[in-house]
């Protein structure tokens, strides 16, 4: 789910958590302003996903991503099946709190390419925030 009604091709070479960002961006600056959920979510959205891309994100972020998705967006959100990784697919449609839909469009990339592709997304935490353990025990 990349937005209303576009298609993107992508090939194994695209930076999925920039690309996420990239349509993220786009419906945070869209909204109108009128409803809270996308005002504010839209925004910290494309806050904590930039600081995921720029390598100075954290675990935590990966799952702030899903709570403030779900202040937009409560409950089941849709996304497609991956045999790969044993997912059945969940069906729109899905409950929202915004006035119209810019605000789910802002989190769909989101939803979409933490569900499908998530290992890009831990990579660029983990390898940026692991601290050295020595054979002791101790942190180096």
């Amino acid at each position: 789910m990349l937005g209303s009604g576009a298609i993107m091709v992508m090939d194994h070479t695209t930076d999925i958590p920039r690309a996420a960002l990239t349509l993220t961006r786009f419906y945070a600056h869209e909204s109108c302003g009128k409803c809270t959920p996308c005002r504010e979510g839209g925004t910290w959205l494309e806050r904590i996903l930039s600081r995921i891309v720029d390598g100075k994100g954290t675990d935590a972020d990966l799952d702030q991503l899903f709570e403030v998705g779900e202040s937009i967006c409560p409950g089941a959100f849709p996304h497609a099946s991956s045999s790969k990784l044993g997912l059945a697919a969940t069906p729109f449609p899905y409950r929202m709190n915004t006035i119209c839909f810019v605000g789910p469009s802002a989190y769909a990339p989101i939803h979409s390419a933490l569900t499908l592709f998530r290992d890009e997304f831990e990579s660029r935490v983990t390898k940026r925030h692991r601290i050295p353990v020595t054979s002791s025990g101790a942190t180096s």
